[in-house]
């Protein structure tokens, strides 16, 4: 059976308002003033929330860095993740791939986000074979570690990556996995066409129509 991992953020939920309302509460309890959501939303490409609250704050030392991260968090579990939002279709199609493929999901937020996130959009985790968060590897996206991660726990090697960033791609490139790039995120498309994925989307409803095509 064919494994397909998934991106979550802005590839299956629409997230940028659950995180954004998470950063500047974070932000405003250590001190710092409320960010413009868009000025947040350019820099949430799929990296990892040290790179996005470094890029906001050049100058932000480590203790501060750490206790906005660890605000950011706690934010998010408890009050505004019930933002995120299922990206249209994402449900029926996770339902239909379901019945034929192994279905992973790879995020660079840590495991109990993800299932806060899940909630919010009232997306069934028990859709997903495997989840696996950045906080139980190494190494988040762009390196490959989380899909390592969940091949070993399912014993199959990834066939198919499909994100919105070029963190996705270059993951999913390095394993030798078909990579499909959503346009429903952050990331510009200039940026996502020099990443050099093998498709390149609207949105994950055209996903199953990719695949059967192979």
């Amino acid at each position: 059976m064919e494994f397909i991992c998934f991106d979550l953020d802005e590839t299956l939920i629409s997230s940028n308002k659950a995180h954004i309302k998470a950063y500047n509460k974070a932000f405003v309890k250590n001190g710092l003033p409320i960010l413009d959501e868009e000025k947040i939303r350019k820099v949430m490409i799929g990296d990892t929330h040290v790179s996005v609250i470094k890029t906001l704050f050049p100058k932000i030392n480590h203790k501060k860095l750490k206790n906005i991260i660890n605000d950011q968090y706690k934010f998010l579990l408890k009050e505004t993740g019930k933002y995120a939002k299922p990206i249209d279709g994402a449900i029926k199609i996770l339902k239909e791939l379901k019945k034929n493929y192994k279905i992973g999901l790879i995020s660079n937020c840590h495991h109990r986000q993800i299932e806060v996130l899940l909630k919010g959009a009232k997306i069934d985790k028990k859709l997903f074979d495997v989840i696996v968060g950045s906080d139980e590897v190494a190494h988040g996206k762009p390196y490959p570690d989380e899909i390592l991660k969940a091949e070993k726990k399912l014993h199959e090697n990834v066939d198919y990556m499909i994100g919105d960033s070029t963190y996705d791609i270059r993951a999913g490139r390095v394993l030798g996995a078909t990579t499909i790039c959503v346009l429903t995120g952050n990331t510009h498309i200039s940026k996502l066409i020099k990443a050099k994925p093998d498709y390149i989307i609207e949105s994950i409803k055209y996903v199953p129509n990719i695949i059967s095509a192979e």
